[in-house]
Order: structure tokens, then C-alpha cells, then sequence
């Protein structure tokens, strides 16, 4: 289980997370939505768990184990990776030569070994099945940069999947994407994590990919949690749809 233990980060008079306190089972393929306004502190807290800030108070705890203190390329050698919102990958390198890349840093290869990676016949499979599974085999002796923007997102969070997490977290991974791609994308990574048992969590504001995808929404506000439960609630509780949408209860 990772778990978020009453979390409180400020910045100078800004606090950005409020004494969050929220757990993620490793049950199989687990989807969990993050959602709240501009400035509720969703990705705040994706950083606070993947240690790229540390909390100014609280704890953040792994299988029993609190890893608050944890460097972030620790959190990831521990089961937890993520994606960002700005797609983040080797622009001048084919898809292919990416995924090669997580390949060999996941198996602890060293550097000298990629140029003879074309030959070593595990790294090559693993790098077919991401392929595979994240529908990128047509592309793959692509260049990041001339991908459509929906595959750019795929690669990244392929990238991220070819770490071996037991956690993934992704901050909105349809962001930027054509309405046309969006669901092309979040189905792949819906499809990839429940058959992998990956838990998910995910930072959206699409509500309609919440309501259809989510096993579970967690509803931040203004640095606080506003509420968890089934994507029912995003019609349910008319203050949280207030703040997410700006209706009332007539709306």
C-alpha cells in the first residue's frame, strides 16, 4: 500500500496540500482519478509522492516502510513511476530507441551495452511487447518529434510503464490531446494498467473520461480533500460539481 500521511506543503503563504492523508491499495488495476479546480493541489501531491518536493510536514509510507525521505530515482527503483504534464522524451530518438532506453535502466545495463542493444535478444523483446501494448508498433522507427500529439503522450507514459511500477502516476496524460486522440489514449493506458495490475492514478479534468473510466475519484480543494469515492459522486455532490463545473443543483 502507498500511503499519504496527513501531507502539508506551503509555498511562502501558499498551502498548496492541507494535511492530505489518502491510501493506494495494490489491487489489480486499480484506476484512481485525482480531480479539483486550478490550484486545488493535484499535482503538488503527485510530486510530494514521487519525490520531486519533499512535505513540510507528514509522511509518505510504502508497504509499511516510510520512504519520505526517498530520492526520487528511489521511489522509482521501489515501484513508484510517473509521467508529466509536458511530455518528456528523447526528441531526436526514434520510439523504438526511448523504450530501449527504460529497458536497459530498468534491467541496470550499463551504457556501453546500447549500441549493442539491437542484438541482445531480452531487451528487444521487452521493447516489442511496450510496443505492443501501448499501440506504438506502427511508429516505432519513428522520431519522437514528428509523433502526433496523442502518440507522444502514449510513449510517454510507455516509458514510464517500462520502469515496472507497482504505482503509476500521471499527470494529465490527455492534456493538449485532440478530442479525437483523447480516448484512443486513455483507453490504451486503462487497458495497459488493469491487464498489468498496475495501480493508476491519474490527474484529470475531463469529466466525462472520470465518470466512464474511474474505480475511484479522490476530489481535492484548495489543498484539502474535498472527497473519495465511486465517479457517481461527481453527480451526486452538488458542491463538488459547483466547484468542478460551476453548476448549481438545478444545473
Amino acid at each position: 500500500m502507498l500511503e499519504a500521511r496527513n501531507l502539508q506543503k506551503s509555498f511562502g503563504e501558499l498551502v498548496a496540500t492541507d494535511d492530505i492523508t489518502l491510501e493506494f491499495g495494490k489491487e489489480e488495476g486499480e484506476l484512481v482519478f485525482i480531480v479539483g479546480p486550478n490550484g486545488a493541489g493535484k499535482t503538488t501531491f503527485i510530486n510530494l509522492l514521487t519525490g520531486f518536493l519533499s512535505p513540510d510536514e507528514g509522511s509518505i509510507v510504502l508497504d509499511g516502510d516510510d520512504i519520505t525521505g526517498m530520492s526520487a530515482n528511489g521511489r522509482v527503483n521501489a515501484g513508484i513511476a510517473r509521467s508529466f504534464q509536458v511530455v518528456k522524451v528523447f526528441e531526436e530518438m526514434t520510439v523504438r530507441e526511448n523504450l530501449r532506453t527504460v529497458v536497459l535502466t530498468e534491467q541496470g545495463k550499463t551504457w556501453s551495452l546500447f549500441s549493442m542493444a539491437d542484438g541482445h535478444e531480452e531487451v528487444e523483446s521487452q521493447v516489442e511487447e511496450l510496443l505492443e501494448k501501448f499501440r506504438l508498433g506502427d511508429a516505432a522507427d519513428t522520431v519522437a518529434e514528428e509523433l502526433p500529439h496523442g502518440d507522444r503522450k502514449l510513449l510517454d507514459v510507455a516509458m514510464s510503464f517500462g520502469l515496472d511500477p507497482d504505482y503509476l502516476l500521471l499527470d494529465e496524460p490527455t492534456s493538449g490531446v485532440s478530442t479525437r486522440e483523447k480516448e484512443y489514449v486513455i483507453e490504451t493506458i486503462v487497458e495497459v494498467g488493469r491487464a498489468e495490475g498496475v495501480t493508476t492514478v491519474t490527474i484529470e479534468h475531463d469529466m466525462d473520461i472520470v465518470t466512464e473510466y474511474a474505480d475511484r475519484v479522490v476530489a481535492l480543494h484548495q489543498g484539502t480533500v474535498h472527497g473519495v469515492g465511486p465517479p457517481t459522486m461527481l453527480e451526486t455532490d452538488d458542491e463538488l460539481r459547483r466547484l468542478l463545473l460551476g453548476v448549481g443543483e438545478d444545473e
